[in-house]
């Protein structure tokens, strides 16, 4: 059953809670460039009580901000006013028991008056001097008519008896969602200039591709499809336009761009991010260029996923570092410049750093990371008084045998990160660690430059060439881990023949 009717089919909502907003909490993201004559809205509510206090606000990407207040007269009208012309955007008025309608506000359309009542039915909206809302208003009446329509079929397709019922209904919402489409298309087209065109035009769907076929009817590309989807997702949103992220339009459209479209791979994410961000910035969306690149960095710099501390380092160093983040405080940037360096040498797909003048728990005999033949080599960084490590040292002892048994051949690199030589010998020697434990107990060993981490146990898995294929894994994932990696060597092994 297709829900983007109930979800998109109108930007209208009546009586809904939203949050209290603190005036200290302002946002205002006002152009410096534009000191024009301002902007003069008037919004009389029929039945509102005098001296109530209203508050303007708009969208800003997946939550709202704060702009000006107003206090109604005797007559329920109420005047807000500034000197500074409102950017684009989808705008809220916010009565003090919290319900709201939602209206337009353009740049080019900075005094114009909206009347009700305090039921904010649709029906009883009348619209002065604003192109944008009785255009936006058109299509509201529209969705608003047809939200009967689909909560009707809603409750027949809860009793629905048979598959061929089903089937009926399910096509009616398709026809119905069709309706919707139709009427913002109609409308945009009829006013292509208006910025609420660009909001009706941001929903439009993307045609179904055609496929390319061989001469014996195959497919060219088996996942056309996806490949089409993801190369046109943007098509339909403008985005030189920053008011997109004065609606709850971009913000929706972002994150499902990058949590839903395609796998979380790192190299994936980096290359479409900055696919994204430059055609942002061909297009010349100010603000959006700034959101888009500051929810990317961080989003995934919070990920759980391995590796994905490469998305971070990508735009740091392509962005951040190099000047293209200007609104940025200085001293995070700095931070965030220091951190791409340290974290550089040992993210996923670079060759290991050398690790040399450890010596094993003999003192005696030194042992180089590079010395060490294994098809895979588990690299662990940890301290025997990390709560963490005592669990998982003894596990890594159990896999290491069991696995290897198994034919998933790996050798463990363990190195000790503080200088309780004493205690790290003992705990050594009482749990029978049976693979390679070295430590740099005579200080001169440098391995802290090459790889950052800032708690223990710290997880690597290299490949025969030293190459680092995973990171921050736990013990308990290392079975699954081996496997899967040994048997993308041995599809690797096979194309290549």
């Amino acid at each position: 059953m297709s829900t983007s009717f109930y979800k998109f089919a109108s930007l209208f909502q009546k009586k809904i809670m939203i949050k209290k907003y603190s005036f200290i909490a302002f946002l205002l993201f006002f152009s410096a460039s534009i000191f024009a004559q301002g902007y003069k809205i008037t919004i009389k509510i029929k039945g509102m009580k005098a001296n109530s206090t209203c508050l303007l606000a708009n969208y800003y990407a997946d939550k709202n901000q704060l702009r000006d207040s107003a206090k109604t007269d005797k007559n329920g009208v109420m005047v807000f006013k500034g000197k500074t012309i409102l950017p684009n955007g989808i705008y809220l008025l916010v009565t003090p028991e919290h319900n709201y309608f939602e209206f337009v506000v353009s740049s080019k359309e900075q005094e114009f008056t909206i009347e009700t009542d305090t039921l904010f039915e649709i029906e009883n909206f009348i619209v002065k001097n604003s192109e944008e809302n009785r255009v936006f208003f058109e299509f509201n009446k529209f969705a608003s008519q047809k939200s009967f329509d689909y909560e009707m079929l809603k409750e027949k397709f809860k009793v629905a008896k048979t598959l061929k019922d089903t089937i009926k209904i399910q096509a009616q919402f398709k026809a119905l969602d069709s309706l919707i489409q139709q009427k913002r298309f109609i409308l945009s087209k009829s006013n292509p200039n208006l910025y609420i065109s660009k909001i009706f035009r941001s929903f439009r769907d993307l045609p179904e591709p055609e496929p390319l076929k061989k001469p014996d009817g195959t497919l060219v590309d088996s996942n056309y499809k996806y490949n089409y989807y993801v190369e046109h997702f943007w098509d339909n949103i403008d985005l030189g336009e920053d008011g997109m992220l004065r609606s709850p339009v971009y913000a929706n459209k972002l994150q499902t761009f990058f949590k839903k479209t395609f796998l979380q791979i790192p190299d994936t994410i980096i290359k479409e991010a900055d696919k994204l961000l430059k055609k942002i910035e061909a297009a010349g969306g100010n603000e959006l260029f700034r959101y888009t690149l500051s929810w990317v960095t961080n989003y995934y710099e919070d990920s759980k996923i391995v590796c994905m501390d490469k998305v971070l380092h990508f735009m740091g160093k392509n962005y951040y570092c190099v000047g293209k983040a200007p609104w940025a405080d200085t001293a995070m940037i700095r931070k965030m410049c220091e951190h791409v360096v340290k974290i550089e040498p040992s993210l996923c797909d670079k060759i290991a750093p050398p690790i040399t003048n450890l010596f094993d728990s003999t003192y005696n005999k030194q042992i180089d990371l590079y010395s060490i033949n294994s098809p895979f080599i588990v690299l662990i960084f940890w301290d025997h008084q990390c709560g963490h490590c005592q669990k998982s040292m003894p596990r890594l002892n159990v896999l290491y045998d069991s696995l290897n048994k198994a034919g998933l051949k790996f050798e463990v690199y363990s190195v000790y990160t503080q200088d309780d030589w004493a205690g790290w010998k003992k705990y050594i020697r009482e749990h029978k660690l049976k693979y390679i434990n070295v430590g740099n107990m005579y200080g001169t060993s440098t391995y802290r430059r090459s790889y950052y981490f800032i708690s223990t146990p710290q997880v690597f898995i290299l490949d025969k060439n030293k190459k680092i294929k995973l990171k921050g894994i736990d013990v308990e994932s290392l079975p699954g881990i081996l496997d899967l990696l040994y048997k993308d060597e041995k599809k690797t092994q096979t194309k290549n023949k």
